[in-house]
């Protein structure tokens, strides 16, 4: 049986920013094959960002992480990576299966979505290696990330 401890570092293991961009690069990959350019250059490129971004950030700030850690994590710890990088992978990929179709699947998508950022955004919190404002700032960092992305994207 699962239980949250467990769950929150499978949810850290998978969601792990590397590991999100890999997976991006290979889902940008599979778009190129299917001669969808604009989407794979779009969903690569958001994620490399995010990626550079979240290394800048942290070794900038230097913020140190919380002292009492269910789970032992190195680095600094502002922002949350992997709240960026969540809230960019599935809300890039979120918008890209929504483009062009019905009402009922965007939402659908974006409450997926919604649902899996949020997750991983509490399993940081519960396994305590971050703080609130890690992953909030996580969250701001990768939002406007995406926005940023999807306004250029739609723009061509």
């Amino acid at each position: 049986m699962i239980n949250l401890f467990n769950f929150s570092v499978f949810v850290g293991i998978i969601f792990e920013p590397l590991a999100m961009v890999i997976i991006g690069l290979a889902i940008a990959l599979y778009l190129f094959v299917r001669k969808m350019n604009r989407r794979g250059y779009f969903f690569a490129s958001i994620l490399i960002i995010a990626g550079i971004l979240i290394k800048l950030f942290k070794e900038f700030i230097q913020k140190a992480r919380p002292l009492d850690m269910l789970i032992q994590e190195t680095g600094y710890a502002f922002p949350s990576g992997h709240a960026t990088i969540s809230v960019v992978f599935f809300g890039s990929l979120a918008y890209l299966i929504s483009r062009n179709k019905s009402q009922k699947i965007k939402v659908l998508s974006s409450v997926i979505a919604g649902i899996l950022v949020l997750i991983t955004g509490f399993t940081r919190l519960y396994l305590g290696v971050h703080d609130v404002y890690d992953v909030l700032g996580g969250f701001v960092l990768g939002g406007i990330v995406l926005v940023i992305g999807i306004l250029w994207f739609g723009k061509e």
